[in-house]
């Protein structure tokens, strides 16, 4: 930017006059000083700042594996420009196809996991159901035989206290006969006793009773055994049963599996198709060789985009105030021009402390365009449509202020003026001079008020 003058001396002297062309501009001289014009006018004024700085991507992809799987091509190196929708990388297929093969296998397997849990689950709820309904019919079978045989030792003790009541009867009646033991009623009675001390033993009912009871004995004895077993039958598949929790779990471990297993059979199937470009850019790195194996992740190959195209500059830190994002820029890259604005200003100065990092974002970049070259921006930083200017070399400045001289009779006029944008010619005056005023100046000589000037 162009710097107004400071004035600390006034000296006269002689110049040869000259005309100036453009703006009024013309070149006097007398004997005591010549003097170069200009009448202030009225127009449009720009300000702008040139910095050079170098061209880069504004977007870069990095590709990875996307499967297990080995590269069949490589189809481009660095530095390649490439398209968008360009095969760049293929793997190969019938690798591919054998994974698919093995994800079906293994999601097979799934299946058949998933159906015979539920098949055995299924056989212990029937194992639990048959311990349940037998437990029941168990537990009656079990008291109608203890009532049973509980009612035939009630018989039996009745039949034999019966036989045992006859038989003290007997007694007594012998008694009675002892006096006549030759008679024929006591030793009918003697025979009788006999007979019923045997009955005690091996009387009928009582004997058939006994075996009822031995019988029904045996059989509630295997009940109680069969009940044990169907108690422990019960326990162990209570235990082994799955809760109503523990099947939705199973059932959203099986989707799970079949959703991954899908999500797999997809990502190999998509595979199948290759890596290709999403934009148009150059390639700027590629870690894979034809036939080389990778693992999922694994990165590939990087693209910088050239649909995208900024220029990084680093702006003087007092420049830098100027600067604001919108501001349009001029880009000339190869010595073609290309229209771009401010996309970034950069928060904090550079590692250097020197400037501050800014990026213009190019409107519409092209093929001609080689990242990584350097580029002269020249970004608009201000401007007005309409405003009072003069010649940047007209203005001085003391510790009053900003002044110019002016042409009057013959004089020169000293006249305080206020300033505003300024570029490398021409700088705005806010107040102070009107449009239509000669100012005049010396570029060797300096004015002074008053001084004598000569004007045709």
């Amino acid at each position: 930017m162009a710097i107004k003058k400071k004035v600390t001396m006034a000296v006269l002297g002689v110049v040869t006059a000259a005309a100036v062309a453009g703006g009024g501009l013309k070149m006097y001289s007398n004997a005591a000083m010549s003097v170069t014009s200009y009448v202030a006018d009225r127009g449009a004024m720009v300000s702008s700042l040139e910095i050079k700085g170098n061209v880069e991507s504004e977007n870069s992809r990095s590709f990875y594996a996307d499967i297990d799987g080995k590269v069949a091509t490589v189809y481009v190196k660095e530095g390649d420009r490439v398209r968008k929708g360009d095969l760049l990388i293929s793997y190969d297929n019938e690798k591919i196809d054998e994974l698919i093969g093995l994800a079906n296998m293994s999601a097979e397997v799934e299946r058949e996991s998933y159906d015979s849990a539920l098949q055995a689950d299924s056989r212990v709820a029937g194992l639990q159901a048959e311990a349940k309904r037998n437990l029941k019919v168990l537990d009656t079978q079990i008291n109608d035989y203890q009532a049973a045989i509980t009612q035939l030792e009630s018989d039996v003790a009745y039949k034999r206290a019966q036989i045992a009541d006859h038989g003290a009867a007997l007694q007594i009646s012998l008694i009675e006969y002892s006096d006549k033991p030759d008679s024929e009623e006591y030793e009918e009675l003697q025979k009788q006793i006999a007979s019923n001390t045997a009955e005690l033993t091996s009387n009928y009912d009582v004997i058939e009773m006994q075996r009822q009871i031995t019988e029904l004995s045996a059989h509630l004895a295997a009940c109680k055994e069969y009940k044990a077993e169907m108690t422990s039958q019960k326990a162990s598949t209570v235990t082994a049963s799955m809760t109503e929790a523990d099947k939705e779990k199973l059932e959203s471990q099986k989707a799970l599996s079949e959703f991954e297993t899908q999500r797999k059979i997809s990502e190999l199937e998509a595979a199948k198709e290759g890596i290709r470009a999403d934009f148009d850019g150059v390639v700027s790195g590629v870690n894979v060789t034809d036939g080389s194996f990778v693992a999922q992740g694994s990165p590939l190959l990087t693209i910088d985009s050239t649909e995208s195209v900024m220029v990084r500059l680093n702006v003087n830190k007092y420049d830098i105030v100027g600067l604001h994002p919108e501001q349009r820029a001029n880009v000339v890259i190869k010595g073609k021009d290309y229209s771009g604005r401010v996309e970034r200003i950069s928060g904090r100065t550079s590692a250097d402390d020197i400037g501050v990092d800014v990026e213009i974002r190019l409107d519409q970049p092209d093929d001609d365009i080689i990242l990584g070259l350097e580029a002269k921006a020249t970004i608009e930083t201000a401007s007005v449509e309409d405003t009072v200017r003069v010649p940047i070399e007209a203005v001085c400045s003391d510790e009053k202020g900003d002044y110019v001289f002016v042409a009057g009779d013959k004089k020169a006029l000293k006249k305080y003026i206020e300033t505003g944008m300024q570029n490398d010619a021409m700088i705005e005056v806010l107040s102070g001079l009107d449009a239509g005023e000669c100012v005049i100046w010396n570029n060797s000589l300096e004015l002074s008020e008053g001084a004598s000037i000569k004007l045709d």
